[in-house]
């Protein structure tokens, strides 16, 4: 088969982590796959969808196009399989957004197949479809693996990784993080440090660290502990809840909001921990810091969890069997 692929960047997550990782799945079963970042520009758009024709699926990866854009993409792809893991039919705090929601609807109607990264999306996808999937934003746990940090150290770092659209969320556990004594370290990686407000931090020792596909792994696997903070709201219950999974699959403990997704892949207590309001990060945190023994412990469950339901190596196959399959089959009327 071909398959086309269409996405907005290359150093997108949900790019990297959804589609480009696949690939190989793709091409051991001796798919041609062409990926097609779409660019800015609406008419350069509609001329690169002249050139899909030929292709037996293609797949859209998050963005919402017009409508206009949308009948046109439907006109040429033989088979159109959406793939969407964040909540793009709200606003970024979660409220109503009638144009986002509009083109939701029209998509997932519009596909032959849709691709959910959690539940809570093929809830939202359930309102106009029935064509639903759940694969869930996965690991190459040959890649992420525990004991790729390189030397001891007395220093216990606290970490965070992320990007531009998540930094204010580390802002809410400053005011815990500025609580520790000890020899304590907090590491940020992202890929800018807009949105940070580093004052919070007080004396508590901090590195930025800008985020490079080279150096990803090998930067989180510093960490002692990883945070994922986020807000209550519609936006963030789309999340795919990766940065859980990345610290997960490392060994080391997940410290999380329990909002979202992140109730389905922890288990509170053992393979990681949740800090259900401001007040709790503190107290949980410092429970980690002082027993590295239970650092340890939750690592490893962490992993094991990882391993069992949301590694690459499982969920691959099944995304790949899934446009396989849509290709292969007529199509049915939206």
């Amino acid at each position: 088969m071909k398959i086309a692929f269409l996405t907005t960047r290359p150093s997108k997550p949900s790019y990297r982590f959804r589609i480009e990782q696949m690939v190989p799945y793709f091409t051991a079963r001796l798919h041609q796959c062409d990926t097609f970042f779409l660019p800015t520009n609406a008419w350069s758009r509609l001329l690169l969808y002249r050139k899909l024709a030929p292709y037996d699926a293609v797949v859209l990866q998050k963005r919402l196009v017009s409508r206009v854009e949308l009948l046109v993409l439907r006109s040429v792809a033989r088979r159109l399989i959406y793939d969407v893991d964040d909540a793009v039919m709200y606003a970024s705090n979660g409220d109503d957004h009638p144009r986002r929601r509009g083109r939701f609807a029209a998509t997932v109607r519009a596909a032959d197949l849709v691709l959910c990264g959690n539940q809570f999306l093929a809830d939202e996808a359930s309102r106009d479809t029935d064509r639903i999937l759940v694969v869930p934003t996965c690991i190459n746990t040959d890649v992420y693996r525990p004991g790729l940090k390189t030397a001891a150290s007395q220093t216990v770092t606290i970490g965070w990784t992320g990007s531009r659209s998540t930094n204010a969320y580390l802002n809410e556990v400053f005011h815990a993080l500025c609580q520790m004594h000890g020899p304590v370290e907090i590491k940020i990686i992202s890929d800018t440090v807009d949105g940070f407000d580093f004052s919070r931090l007080g004396h508590v020792p901090h590195v930025f660290v800008p985020w490079s596909p080279k150096s990803e792994i090998l930067e989180a696997a510093t960490f002692d502990l990883g945070l994922m903070p986020l807000p209550q709201n519609r936006w963030t219950q789309g999340k795919c809840g990766f940065k859980a999974l990345q610290y997960m699959a490392l060994g080391i403990p997940a410290v999380c909001s329990p909002v979202g997704v992140n109730r389905d892949i922890i288990h509170d207590g053992v393979d990681g921990l949740f800090a259900a309001t401001l007040q709790d990060w503190f107290p949980v945190i410092s429970r980690l810091l002082k027993d590295s023994f239970l650092r340890e412990a939750i690592g490893r469950a962490g992993r094991r969890r990882v391993e069992e339901a949301f590694s690459l190596a499982t969920h691959g196959p099944r995304f790949v069997s899934a446009i396989e399959k849509t290709a292969s089959t007529m199509r049915k009327s939206a």
